[in-house]
Formats: C-alpha cells, sequence, structure tokens
C-alpha cells in the first residue's frame, strides 16, 4: 500500500504568464508558494480479482482507465497504471474547481504513488503537466504541477523555447510567520472549471488582443516587485501588488470575476485589506486577501457578511511525498 499526497498552491503574481499562449510568444514568470493544505490518493495492489475499484468523485469498480469518469485519473492510469489489480482512494483538503490547484496536486500525487522508481519533482511536474495539456487537451499552464511537486515559495521562469526554470525564493522566518498570520483565505462558495475560463485568455492571446497582452506584460513585471517586497519584508507592498494584479486580471476574459466577489471584494478594502486577488482562472473559488493584523478581524467580519468562509492555511516547504507499506493486509470488502 501506498500513501501519496501533493499540496496545493497560492500565486502570488505572475499567473497566466505560464501559459503556452503568452510564454511561447514572450516569455512567463509566476511567483508562487505551497501551503499545508494538501492533495492524498492511497493505492493498494491488490491480491485478487481485476481492474480498478476506486473511490475518487464516488465510487466504482472498472475494468480499464477508460471507464473511470474522473478524467484527470483516467488520463494518469492510462499512463502509469501496470494493469495488476488496484484500489484506490483520494482525498482533498478543499473542494475542487477552487482555484488552489487541486486538479494538478492529485494528479502529482497519483502519479507519484503509481510510479515504480521514485521521480524528481521536474520529472513528477512534467508528467502531471503533460496529463492535463496533451492528454486533456486543456489550455492550462504548468506553474501548479511545479508548485506541488516542488513546494516552497518559487518563481518559475518560462522560457520560449518551452524551457522551465525553478528557482527557489528565501524569506526570512519573520516574514513567513506575518504572511500566515495576515494572508487571509476565503471560499466564495462557487467552484467553477479553469479550463473554460483560460480558454478565453488563450484565445484572444493567440489572435494577438493587444489589450490582453498589455494586462499580462504588467501582471508578468508584477514578480519582480512582488519578490522584493517579500525578500525585503514589506508585506504591505505585496499586499498592493495583490490588488493590482487583480485589477489586470479582472480584464483577461469573461468570467473571470463575479458580481457578488466584486462586492465582498470592495468590503474588504473598506475595512482594512490593503488588496488580495482570487485565486487561479478566477469565476470563483478562493479570494486570497492580505490584511494587516490591526485590520484583519474587520476583514473576517466583512467577509463573513457575505458568508465567504474562511480556511486557514500556512505557507509550506514541503513538495509531493510517497510513503509506502509494503506488508500491510488486504481487506477482503
Amino acid at each position: 500500500m501506498w500513501i501519496s499526497s501533493a499540496p496545493l498552491r497560492i500565486s502570488l503574481a505572475g499567473g497566466g504568464t505560464d501559459l503556452p499562449s503568452y510564454a511561447r510568444r514572450f516569455g512567463g514568470t509566476v511567483l508562487g508558494s505551497a501551503i499545508d493544505l494538501r492533495v492524498t490518493v492511497v493505492g493498494k495492489s491488490a491480491g485478487a480479482g481485476h481492474g480498478i475499484r476506486s473511490c475518487l468523485d464516488g465510487c466504482a469498480h472498472t475494468g480499464t482507465p477508460e471507464e473511470q469518469t474522473n478524467p484527470f485519473a483516467r488520463e494518469v492510469l492510462r499512463s502509469h497504471w501496470d494493469g495488476s489489480p488496484l484500489r484506490l482512494a483520494s482525498f482533498g483538503d478543499v473542494p475542487g474547481g477552487t482555484g488552489l490547484g487541486s486538479s494538478s496536486a492529485f494528479c502529482v500525487a497519483l502519479i507519484a504513488g503509481l510510479s515504480q522508481q521514485p521521480l524528481s519533482p521536474a520529472e513528477l511536474a512534467e508528467a502531471a503537466g503533460d496529463i492535463e495539456t496533451r492528454g486533456l487537451g486543456r489550455p492550462v499552464g504548468r506553474q501548479d504541477h511545479l508548485l506541488s511537486a516542488y513546494g516552497g515559495m518559487r518563481q518559475l521562469h518560462f522560457d520560449r523555447s518551452g524551457a522551465v526554470t525553478v528557482e527557489e525564493v528565501h524569506i526570512s522566518p519573520e516574514t513567513i510567520q506575518r504572511l500566515d498570520d495576515e494572508l487571509l483565505l476565503f471560499f466564495t462558495g462557487t467552484v467553477r472549471d479553469a479550463g473554460c475560463i483560460l480558454a478565453g485568455q488563450h484565445e484572444r492571446v493567440a489572435r494577438g488582443d493587444r489589450d490582453t497582452q498589455q494586462r499580462l506584460h504588467e501582471i508578468r513585471e508584477l514578480v519582480a516587485v512582488a519578490r522584493n517586497a517579500l525578500i525585503g519584508g514589506d508585506t504591505i507592498a505585496l499586499g498592493a501588488v495583490l490588488g493590482r494584479h487583480w485589477e489586470l486580471k479582472r480584464g483577461l476574459s469573461g468570467g473571470v470575476s463575479l458580481p457578488s466577489i466584486d462586492h465582498a471584494y470592495r468590503d474588504a478594502l473598506a475595512a482594512g485589506a490593503v488588496g488580495g486577488k482570487v485565486l487561479g482562472a478566477g469565476g470563483g473559488g478562493f479570494l486570497l486577501v492580505y490584511a494587516p493584523a490591526r485590520a484583519a478581524g474587520d476583514v473576517r467580519a466583512a467577509m463573513a457578511e457575505h458568508r465567504f468562509t474562511e480556511r486557514v492555511f500556512r505557507l509550506s516547504s514541503e513538495g509531493s511525498q510517497v510513503v509506502r507499506h509494503p506488508h500491510v493486509p488486504l481487506s477482503s470488502a
């Protein structure tokens, strides 16, 4: 039996510039961090029987990967399952489709668990990225897979050639503590398919839409500002970057924001937040807000008025992990 897990992530600046439609023309960069919320996958090679008994979105017993209803599991199993009888289950700390990279973390964790030999973070991220972009044809970037596989605070560089460089960003323990206390995460109550929203951005960049390209250029430039703020311990400046990033992001494609989110965000600013943004592609999911300690209580109260639920988290240095228990007996159930 094996237990594999991979972290979810928050993107602080540069999101959207990792999409191939932009990065292959201009080069992209993203600054983000793994967090202590994770996706966990448990697998067990069955001694008898056949096929795959899985409890993912629902429970099913299938003979082939093609019968799996979860598209991410189906594509991973097609490429990485050895065909022996398998029992499979997964658990996530947040719902899917909420902007924290849960589908990518699931792919990373499942591939790591199924692999016969240990894979490096780079190999895991590449394999998981291939599942989504090539196997499923989703117009997504690679930041989620990389941050989930590597863990920690990272700046990701996406070259026009397609090459990716992963750079660790070192910040002081005091700054990490302030970020853990002052970055607040609220669930808006809405889930969405990131691929549907990103398709609009992809199409606009592909046809050379100048406004979309200029917004992404400015989003890319915010990465250096955010990194300098982190290294210098200026968390207030980071909050301002989040706010500017959200202003730019809202114009990238239709559906990035919702009236209910705009209203709640304005109330968060009025309560003392410096800035914030919806994570992932937008359209719902989680709203990340930077609120100085003196304003955190008022911001939480404002979000509660909108029935946005806080999810406490911390930054994490841990990437994907696999623990194997070769002698655990299989239940006859």
